[in-house]
């Protein structure tokens, strides 16, 4: 199968009983633009393992709703029986189950078992800008950990180098820039200060950025930062991030001024 990790995630669209549990619907990988997606498929329903793990997902919404992502699980049955199985003994999830009747979705994302037409059990991680992040695929005699999923995916927020075992809220590893190799340019001598979400991909893109090219910054988490809440309320800036080089202040995604302000255009 074709990696797809680091790629756009495959193109989706099917129909689904909506997250209350009672309408149909359509949802499709659009739908998704500018959130994170934990996507994950399921072999059928009125299973065994299958409730136990949906239901664990369903008690752990509002922690992924917390951390800017939302929940979408898919098989192979029918929009009716997804009805039927909510309303007799599985109960509301809270989040939409993808109907993937023409097994295209299972095919593309690589979980289908062709001979029963049927989902292995695969999760995946989908970034705001739609690209896959984080895969998992197993056997289907064992269900899957909300909680694991939601330390990866804290990670994967951080933008940073998380050694085994992290979990949230612990520092990431700052590899040391060898003497050797300095900052190119004006870079190094100038201050820098980043404005950022955890759940902003353009943040954490600047970021990557301003550690290869050794760039030092100071960094204020807008989810817990007084100090920088209030900075963007006086200006009013709503785009993130805001990187502050030198007193010039750049609001969104725009290497290019970044670049040419570090004198590294």
């Amino acid at each position: 199968m074709e990696r797809l990790i680091g790629k756009k995630a495959p193109w989706f669209s099917m129909e689904a009983l909506a997250a209350d549990g009672e309408h149909f619907t359509r949802v499709s990988l659009s739908d998704y633009e500018g959130k994170w997606l934990v996507l994950f498929f399921y072999p059928m329903d009125f299973t065994f393992v299958c409730p136990t793990e949906l239901t664990a997902f369903s008690d752990s919404r509002e922690r992924f709703a917390q951390a800017g992502a939302e929940l979408l699980c898919v098989s192979t049955d029918s929009v009716y029986t997804h009805l039927a199985w909510q309303r007799n003994g599985l109960g509301k999830l809270g989040y939409p189950m993808g109907a993937d009747q023409t097994l295209k979705v299972c095919d593309s994302y690589g979980v289908l078992l062709e001979e029963e037409g049927v989902a292995l059990r695969g999760l995946f991680l989908i970034d705001p800008e739609q690209k896959v992040r984080y895969s998992v695929i197993h056997d289907n005699n064992i269900g899957r950990n909300p909680d694991e999923v939601l330390r990866v995916l804290a990670a994967l927020q951080t933008g940073g180098l998380c050694a085994a075992g992290w979990q949230a809220g612990e520092e990431t590893l700052h590899p040391q820039i060898p003497e050797q190799l300095p900052a190119v340019g004006a870079a190094k001598d100038v201050p820098v200060q980043i404005y950022t979400m955890p759940t902003c991909s353009y943040c954490r893109s600047v970021k990557e950025f301003l550690r290869d090219a050794g760039v030092a910054y100071q960094e204020f988490n807008l989810e817990h930062d007084k100090a920088g809440q209030a900075f963007m309320k006086d200006r009013g800036y709503t785009g993130l991030p805001v990187t502050v080089i030198g007193g010039e202040e750049i609001v969104g995604y725009d290497m290019p001024r970044i670049k040419a302000a570090l004198g590294l255009g």
